[in-house]
């Protein structure tokens, strides 16, 4: 595997500031965009785009911490370097051992988690520098799902569930990338429901769920962060369509949830509203038709002897 960096001092960097008097995430795309104390020399030329993260408590009690570090994307490889004063460390993170890409945001914070099947990746960052952020992640999107064109031309797409409200609408929006044909989609608003306790009756909040199958990879978007409801949150995840292994639907009397199931370990366990039990029934039944029709394709373009 080609490093990116080369290791020796970065002198000569004067105008810019040191790593402890940044607050926010912003984007490296030359040598003179690193802080003054992080000696490291970069080729940018092997470089698709660079990031700095500052050092950041994050957490509901804020018990966990994020040292500042440089996170480099190559073809290949996400590079993710810690400020000296932090051990200096370096991990490597081959883009194809990537199973899953969270987005957790809760104003005013939010955080980037990547998962490979060894290991877990977070950055913490400031909503003020999502622009920033957004950004880099498109370009680590455009790299992790480069193997996704197999499914370009897709069946009809399906539409189940409720219409998207605003807030979904827009998270939606965030989440699709241009071009990247939505296959099918099953959604459920946040509401409301009655539970009883003792004499009491108590309302308590239903998340929003969605789930979507794209060309490229599997959404699934809710505002229960965390495992609570967040009124003013949202949490999105995505795996490549490459790894999804299967779906199914488990009710019982009162609960019911989808369960889909990817390489690597990685599972969601989404719960769904009894009421929306034959859309999500269908759903699933779409969801699995997409993925053989995916997987013949891929053959298809592998061929009989195994190459494309």
């Amino acid at each position: 595997m080609t490093s990116i960096l080369g290791l020796h001092v970065a002198r000569g960097q004067e105008t810019m500031k040191k790593a402890a008097e940044y607050r926010q995430a912003y984007l490296i795309g030359r040598q003179e965009h690193l802080p003054t104390d992080f000696p490291l020399a970069v080729d940018f030329e092997q470089v698709l785009s660079g990031m700095f993260v500052p050092a950041r408590a994050y957490g509901r009690l804020r018990g966990l911490r994020s040292p500042a570090c440089i996170v480099l994307l190559s073809q290949t490889m996400l590079l993710v370097i810690a400020h000296p004063r932090e051990g200096g460390t370096r991990k490597i993170v081959p883009l194809h051992e990537i199973l899953a890409i969270e987005s957790r945001q809760v104003f005013p914070e939010g955080r980037i988690t990547i998962r490979t099947a060894n290991s877990v990746h977070e950055w913490p960052y400031d909503l003020h520098a999502e622009g920033y952020v957004t950004e880099f992640m498109y370009q680590l999107r455009q790299a992790v799902l480069s193997d996704g064109e197999a499914a370009q031309r897709s069946p009809d797409r399906s539409i189940f569930g409720e219409p998207l409200n605003h807030r979904f609408g827009c998270a939606e929006s965030d989440n699709l990338d241009r071009g990247e044909p939505l296959m099918t989609r099953f959604f459920s608003a946040p509401s409301t429901t009655i539970r009883k306790r003792w004499l009491f009756k108590i309302k308590l909040p239903v998340p929003g769920e969605y789930l979507a199958v794209t060309s490229r990879r599997v959404i699934w978007i809710t505002d229960r962060v965390d495992g609570i409801y967040e009124p003013t949150g949202i949490m999105s995840s995505y795996t490549p369509l490459r790894h999804f292994v299967g779906i199914g639907l488990h009710c019982q009397e009162k609960t019911c949830e989808m369960n889909l199931v990817f390489y690597g370990g990685v599972r969601w366990r989404v719960p769904i509203q009894p009421d929306f039990h034959d859309e999500a029934k269908s759903f699933v039944k779409q969801a699995r038709r997409l993925l053989v029709w995916y997987e013949a394709k891929k053959r298809a373009l592998i061929g009989p002897c195994g190459k494309s």
